[in-house]
């Protein structure tokens, strides 16, 4: 379990035998780049809070051709990981444990963010833009909201991580410019045939089972949609991790920058 908490954590060996960070784990075996030493467990601290404003810091750093490269690396912060990591969970239906971050689901939401930055990336080099960006991402929020339990549940993951909604809608908007590039330059995701709709209300596990089908329709195309993104963002990450140099700075779960962290290059 990845712990949240801020107070001070002790650096250990990783033959000491002693339990390491879920999410350094995690982060490692998700893109397979990095050397960690283990990170003990941390307790429970107040530092991610002064005069009433959310801290943040860097948890990840990466550089990648489609994101310009060593000269311009891209950075994920600790909350928006830690937004990701239980938008996850929630969209499996799985409670978020108090005490901390599943590892899988820290992975899974570092493999997604960098995968949309990359084919955001790739978008912005051929000099376009996603067409009716803001109608887009609005629909992007809204399945969203679906995919997690509603608009209210939305609203508290937010809150937990200290994630307003302007950064949320940049997030968004980068979600949309990756389907755009897919649906140009890979395959085919956007175009959902009413055969498909159907096909998908009946055998796929979605948020609309309580509604009838017309109801559902529309909501239920841009489910279909994201469900193909989701699917063709992971494909892409596996062909391209040889592209990939990642860092991790600030796994979820400690106090302290990681200064002897090195990549590993394939």
């Amino acid at each position: 379990m990845v712990r949240r908490e801020t107070s001070r954590a002790t650096r250990i060996s990783p033959s000491s035998g002693r339990v390491c960070s879920l999410a350094a784990r995690g982060l490692a075996a998700s893109l397979a780049f990095l050397s960690l030493p283990c990170l003990a467990d941390v307790k429970n601290g107040s530092a991610y809070w002064l005069r009433g404003v959310t801290a943040d810091r860097v948890a990840v750093r990466y550089m990648t051709p489609e994101t310009g490269g060593m000269a311009h690396p891209r950075f994920i912060t600790d909350r928006t990981l830690a937004l990701f990591a239980r938008f996850e969970a929630m969209s499996e239906q799985v409670p978020m444990p108090e005490a901390g971050y599943p590892e899988r689901y820290v992975r899974s939401a570092l493999d997604r963010l960098v995968a949309r930055s990359m084919l955001a990336g790739l978008l912005r080099q051929r000099g376009t833009e996603a067409p009716d960006l803001p109608r887009r991402a609005r629909e992007a929020r809204a399945e969203l909201a679906d995919r997690v339990g509603g608009p209210r549940a939305l609203d508290e993951a937010m809150k937990r991580e200290g994630i307003d909604d302007d950064e949320l809608m940049a997030l968004l908007n980068e979600q949309i410019r990756a389907a755009t590039y897919i649906d140009k330059a890979i395959t085919s995701i956007l175009t959902v045939t009413e055969d498909s709709l159907r096909e998908a209300y009946r055998g796929a596990v979605h948020p609309y089972r309580n509604l009838k089908y017309e109801d559902a329709r529309e909501r239920l195309r841009v489910w279909v949609a994201t469900e193909r993104q989701r699917a063709t963002e992971l494909e892409f990450l596996q062909s391209a991790r040889a592209r990939i140099t990642v860092i991790v700075h600030n796994p979820i779960g400690t106090s302290e920058p990681n200064r002897e962290i090195s990549p590993i290059r394939p």
